[in-house]
């Protein structure tokens, strides 16, 4: 097999993901958030405990310290406990149900050491706990790491890094992969794209992130791409709530996003940042119908083309 060194574009591909892995919080974008956000993206994503969460698929792209990775873990163990039965071998059980990516090595290290001790508290052997971790946990660049299957929910916070901060190596090959790279896209953009095109069908993508793509030139790709093959079921603007465990500069927004025929959005503005108040919305929101003079909206066609 020929070298890395035959290939020198390879070869700075590599080394500008080696340098990456290694970054401080503020080069990769780590924004970590809320316990009481993430269970509200979860409900909405349908990602439930009374469903049978073991036999659905989730992925989490950038899952940093576990703020996503956990709590649906918790709710995964929660499902499965409710309905396995004591012959079951736990490794072919869960071993398909749960998928994360993250590539800052420290970080990963801790989540997948954090996750191991999760399983065996929950009663699953110590061996049968490092082989699902194993198995869930990727340590890569969620944008290069080739991924199995689709997936039935994607939940996260995408990193919010600016062209600028990533070497001219790997941006240039993100524009190969991605069309939604386009004009200045930040590296949420398509993290996006390639999180829809990993969903299935009737699946959700459930993602708190900068809302600029929405509005900006820069995501018109993305927003034909959502218009054209998915429905925008939900946007919950998030912009001057304390909905991360630090304050943030971008204009946050949380955006569900379904493979399916596209339909009406339901909108709601800058919500409590409470569980109790969260969990009200929620059952607004997912409402056969919006409350007159409630604080959710229905819009039509929301998205029109780019």
């Amino acid at each position: 097999m020929p070298s890395q060194l035959s290939f020198p574009g390879l070869c700075r591909i590599n080394a500008a993901v080696t340098s990456l892995s290694d970054a401080a919080v503020e080069k990769r974008g780590a924004i970590f958030t809320r316990r009481e956000v993430v269970e509200f993206i979860l409900d909405l994503a349908g990602y439930t405990p009374d469903r049978p969460l073991h036999r659905l698929r989730l992925l989490e792209p950038a899952f940093g310290d576990g703020d996503f990775l956990i709590p649906s873990i918790q709710r995964l163990l929660a499902a499965w406990n409710r309905e396995k039965c004591a012959h079951i071998n736990p490794a072919d059980d869960l071993s398909d149900a749960i998928c994360g990516v993250e590539l800052h090595t420290a970080t990963y290290e801790k989540t997948r050491k954090r996750t191991v001790e999760l399983l065996i508290a929950a009663g699953i052997p110590a061996h049968g706990a490092r082989i699902i971790c194993g198995r869930w946990l990727l340590h890569g660049d969620f944008l290069l790491t080739p991924l199995d299957g689709q997936f039935d929910a994607v939940v996260g916070n995408p990193p919010y890094v600016r062209q600028e901060l990533i070497p001219d190596a790997l941006i240039a090959e993100y524009r190969k992969r991605y069309r939604t790279i386009y004009d200045r896209a930040d590296l949420y953009i398509p993290f996006i794209e390639r999180s829809l095109d990993v969903l299935a069908d009737h699946g959700c993508l459930g993602f708190i992130c900068a809302d600029r793509w929405t509005k900006n030139r820069y995501g018109g790709p993305l927003r034909e791409l959502v218009a054209k093959h998915f429905h925008l079921k939900f946007y919950v603007d998030m912009v001057n709530t304390p909905a991360f465990h630090s304050d943030v500069i971008a204009y946050p927004a949380i955006t569900v996003i379904a493979r399916e025929k596209p339909g009406p959005t339901r909108i709601a503005h800058r919500p409590k940042i409470e569980r109790e108040g969260l969990a009200s919305l929620t059952k607004m929101l997912l409402a056969k119908s919006p409350l007159a003079n409630g604080p959710v909206r229905e819009l039509d066609c929301v998205t029109a083309g780019s």
